[in-house]
């Protein structure tokens, strides 16, 4: 391709394909005659557009729409006229100067040749990007598609018509282009409006006999003679089908059925009884009287030609070759394979035939190019084998049709089960087919019109294998959850095995499973307890879905089910109800409804400290999580000195939770201190800020090098923010040195820089952009965003290293992905309502305390000195201390000298000192706050390390002993143990410090 980007997996296969919309060009009259599904295929355009004009002038006026970007979602039921109403918007939009693209879904797909598709935007008036089957595309597929430089040429406008058929994917879509700033809209195709009713009276109306011989002129009341749309498209379609079978006027030639049903809104079935009228009038045969039967007709006349095209093929062959042709029963079995799997790369399709069980053709090749000559390549550029029967309709209409089960007038076939559960693998482990999508879709569509596929065939196959409706995506389960008859059991069953997680290609189709299931399970009971689970579990699977508006409601019934419950019984449900206000919070968060978020969200808390019995126990996490929400909740009310708190006190639990299972909670450890870090950064507590960053950074790494795709994003997350602090921090240290030497001061230790910041910051960086380019890769529309962020900040970091010209190029790159994102690219900023406030130095060092806590259990070399210091520091509040106006806080002091301890037995010489000064602080406290006992034990400690320590350096540490041994006297002799003292004392005398 030209003018655009291509995006691949890594297998190299297209994930989509970009190619200018081109119109088919004219097929041969004879060809076309030999299959109905020839002339009824949309892209012949064998019958020209007519009605529709509402809709089509709807689409001009969205086109020329001052946006510079909008995308439209045209949805109806197949067979209603979508693609031909798309493909007459894209002729004229092309005459008016526009260059309109098609968009064709990637996997399986044959890529056009090289060069072939130039689709450079220069001098047109506009780019038009038509996307059919878009309700079949994976969600992070359309999201890599939308991200496509092509669609963000700077003042072109752009249009994006997404077709399918229905509107369940549209709000996760909608939701998608709203990052792109995009103008979206719903566009549903409504049946045709109905003609007046022939005279149910008229004997003449009534069904011929079927004994009758068919009489050609019997007056009939003629359905097509009338002023409606339905007439109108009739008479249309009858005088171009009879113009292509050479017919000197049609104008005799009436509909074989009313038109004024349900099954005649849509334009093909108006077509279809056209085609039937049309072609029964030239053969002289009867013509069937109802919708059904116009089906069976059309796909007689198919098989009526693949034994024509047999027998000619025998009778001109030598008597030895002619078992080489394909027989109609076998070419009727290759047609029901195709129509399941859909047109597939060379190759594939003789896999796949011989994949449809035993029976299949003895040599697949022939069969292959036999099947082609009845249904050749949509596009003879690039060559694909089993091309299906077309339109859509008429393929599900035939794959029901050829299953035994219904009652229709059409021969079932014995082999057709054994083939569709041959295509459809599902034995436990069983790898998918890559037709699987396609083939589910398709059997859950026709079963939507043919109950026997439903009870015979879908329903046992979903019962017996639940997951394949899964792991045939989006696409598929959305066609399944929609089917109206289906059992709830089944559907049930189904929902079991969606992942936990979120998933862009399942959501959609999960929020309609969801709203099924909820409907079925609301009107089976009256039980408080469990509509209120049902709403919560409802709003859970509608904000995936991007359907926020009616998840707002769900979660908001949901916490007054759960209130009404918790009145009446706080102990069994106030913890349910502290999970409905968790998600309550967070849908009123994504409406920037912010105190509501809050109030909901401090509810939470309030239940979970008084349901809280064990800080390790099943409502601990429970806690935690509402506390990290909560605290990011209050930043975006711009209450920073609450969320600081808010954010220490669910670190401190979550590292509890932590330390008791480390393989359930150090993710959301690990989340907590990147949380954390930031928070500090923000409050310039820089050093710790970096500290804890870095912290959640190495925790990261080894849970990305378990776990990539759940912990990677999060990963390049903490190593942006660590890079960023590093070079912050560093170049803030080595400006504050150069202007002290500039001012004659000498150079200090605590005024040098942090060695090796530039490498550790440059490292970081790399790592984070290399990851998000990564990701970004696979998730567009999502993650794109996060990659321009890490871009700049890539940027800051190596200017700040000398690097220039590579900051440049990074600056480019972020530039050209804000540019094309818009306000996508710009991070949530709160609004700033109070500053810190007069308590920000105390609050501040209790967030860097508790912080350290934790930082020091996971690493005591590298942490446990700030621990320690930090405590030394600490002064106790009017709630911590029984004396208030205390200045010795004895608790903090003894934690203290227990983790200095712990680091002398670490490296004694770098800590015993640091050891003996904690000790006698601790000392000295306790005497002074009147704990004279306690004093005494840790005095002897005391004297004990600094004698070891004057013995080294007696100049540096004797004076000190003096000082501790002579307290220690003075104290043994205050608590009564005279004689000790007395004995110290003379000891003392004889060995002088």
């Amino acid at each position: 391709m030209i003018g655009a980007d291509l995006h691949v997996f890594g297998d190299g296969q297209p994930v989509y394909i970009l190619e200018n919309w081109r119109a088919a060009p004219p097929a041969d009259d004879a060809w076309l005659r030999e299959l109905p599904s020839r002339m009824l295929s949309a892209r012949h355009e064998i019958v020209p557009f007519t009605g529709r004009a509402a809709d089509l002038a709807a689409l001009h006026a969205w086109r020329l729409t001052d946006r510079r970007l909008a995308a439209r979602w045209l949805h109806g039921p197949g067979g209603q006229g979508k693609t031909r109403l798309a493909a007459r918007f894209a002729r004229e939009s092309l005459a008016d100067g526009w260059k309109v693209v098609n968009a064709v879904h990637g996997p399986g797909s044959v890529l056009p040749p090289p060069g072939s598709q130039d689709l450079t935007t220069d001098g047109a008036v506009g780019l038009l990007l038509v996307v059919d089957y878009a309700d079949q595309w994976p969600l992070p597929h359309l999201t890599w598609l939308f991200s496509n430089a092509l669609l963000h040429r700077p003042g072109l406008p752009t249009r994006l018509l997404l077709i399918g058929r229905t509107a369940d994917m549209w709000p996760a879509v909608r939701a998608t282009l709203a990052d792109l700033q995009a103008a979206t809209a719903g566009h549903p195709l409504p049946p045709l409006p109905a003609d007046a009713p022939d005279n149910p009276d008229d004997p003449a109306d009534a069904p011929d006999d079927p004994d009758e011989p068919h009489q050609q002129g019997r007056h009939r009341p003629d359905a097509a003679a009338g002023p409606g749309e339905r007439a109108r498209m009739f008479r249309a379609a009858r005088d171009s089908f009879a113009a292509r079978h050479g017919l000197p006027t049609a104008a005799g030639i009436a509909s074989p059925v009313p038109l004024h049903g349900p099954d005649f809104g849509l334009t093909l079935t108006v077509h279809m009884a056209a085609l039937v009228a049309v072609d029964a009038h030239r053969a002289g045969r009867r013509p069937p009287r109802d919708a059904a039967g116009l089906t069976t007709y059309l796909l007689d006349r198919e098989q009526r030609q693949w034994a024509r095209r047999w027998s000619r093929r025998s009778a001109e062959s030598a008597p030895d070759t002619a078992s080489g042709a394909t027989p109609p029963d076998a070419m009727n079995r290759i047609v029901f394979t195709a129509a399941l799997t859909g047109p597939v790369v060379p190759g594939t399709g003789a896999a796949a035939l011989t994949s449809s069980g035993p029976g299949g053709p003895r040599h697949p090749e022939r069969a292959l190019a036999d099947h082609a000559a009845h249904y050749p390549p949509a596009d003879p550029a690039r060559p694909t084998e089993l091309e299906p029967l077309t339109p859509d309709r008429l393929a599900e209409d035939f794959v029901a049709l050829t299953l035994p089960g219904h009652f229709a007038d059409y021969p079932a076939r014995d082999w057709a089960p054994s083939v569709l559960r041959a295509l459809l693998p599902h034995a436990p482990g069983a790898p998918t087919a890559p037709w699987t999508p396609r083939a589910l879709t398709l059997v859950a569509a026709a079963a939507d019109r043919w109950p026997h596929v439903r009870t015979g065939y879908l329903d046992p196959l979903l019962r017996e294998a639940p997951w394949l409706a899964v792991a045939a995506g989006g696409g598929a389960l959305g066609t399944i959850a929609a089917l109206a008859d289906l059992d709830v059991e089944v559907l049930d069953a189904v929902a079991a095995h969606l992942p936990s997680r979120d998933d862009a290609d399942l959501d959609p189709a999960a929020a309609v499973l969801a709203v099924r299931l909820a409907d079925h399970l609301l009107a089976g009971t009256d039980d408080p307890a469990k509509r209120a689970a049902v709403h919560r579990n409802l709003g859970w699977s509608l904000a995936g879905a991007g359907r926020y508006a009616e998840s707002l409601a769900a979660a908001e019934r949901a916490v007054a089910g759960y209130e009404a419950l918790a009145r009446a019984d706080p102990d069994r449900y106030e913890h349910d109800l502290a999970i409905a206000l968790n998600n309550l919070s967070l849908r009123y968060d994504y409406e920037r409804r912010t105190d509501e978020a809050v109030a909901a969200m401090e509810r939470a808390v309030g239940i979970g400290r008084r349901r809280l019995t064990d800080p390790v126990g099943r409502h601990a996490a429970d806690l935690a999580l509402s506390l990290s929400n909560y605290g990011n909740l209050l930043k975006h009310a711009g209450r920073w000195l609450e969320s600081l708190q808010a954010g220490s006190e669910a670190l401190v639990r979550y590292h509890r939770l932590a330390t008791a299972d480390p393989a359930a909670h150090q993710g959301a450890l690990a989340v907590a201190l990147l949380n954390h870090g930031s928070d500090l950064s923000a409050a310039l507590r820089t050093e710790a800020a970096i500290d804890a960053t870095r912290q959640a950074v190495a925790m990261l790494r080894r849970l990305a090098a378990d776990r990539p795709a759940a912990h990677e994003g999060t990963l390049a997350i903490g190593l942006e923010n660590l890079a960023s602090m590093l070079t912050e921090h560093g170049r803030s240290a080595e400006q504050v040195l150069t202007w002290h030497l500039r001012s004659g001061g000498a150079p200090t230790p605590e005024l040098l820089p942090p060695q090796g910041w530039r490498e550790e910051a440059l490292a970081a960086i790399e790592q984070a952009v290399e990851i998000d380019r990564r990701r970004a890769r696979a998730n567009p529309a999502a993650l794109e965003a996060g990659l321009a962020g890490a871009l700049r900040t890539s940027a800051f970091v190596r200017r700040a290293c000398g690097m220039e010209a590579a900051a440049l190029t990074d600056e480019r790159e972020a530039a050209a992905l804000t540019g094309r994102l818009g306000a996508a690219a710009e991070p949530h900023r709160a609004e700033h309502r109070e500053t810190y406030g007069p308590q920000a130095t105390e609050v501040l060092y209790d967030v860097e305390l508790a912080l350290y806590r934790c930082l020091a259990a996971a690493d005591l070399a590298a942490h446990g000195p700030q621990f320690a210091l930090l405590l030394d520091l600490h002064r106790p509040t009017a709630a911590d201390s029984e004396r208030p106006g205390s200045l010795h806080d004895p608790t903090a002091l003894r934690e203290a000298a227990e983790v200095n301890a712990r680091l002398a037995a670490l490296d004694p010489v770098a800590y015993e000192p640091d050891y003996a000064y904690a000790l006698i602080r601790l000392a000295d406290a306790l005497w002074w706050e009147g704990e004279h006992t306690e004093s005494v034990p840790a005095t002897e400690r005391a004297a004990e390390v600094t004698a070891r320590l004057a013995a080294v350096d007696p100049e540096e540490y004797g004076p000190q002993l003096a000082m501790v041994r002579r307290n220690l006297v003075r104290r043994l002799a205050a608590t009564g143990r005279r004689r000790e003292a007395r004995a110290l004392g003379r000891m003392y005398r004889r060995t002088p410090t």
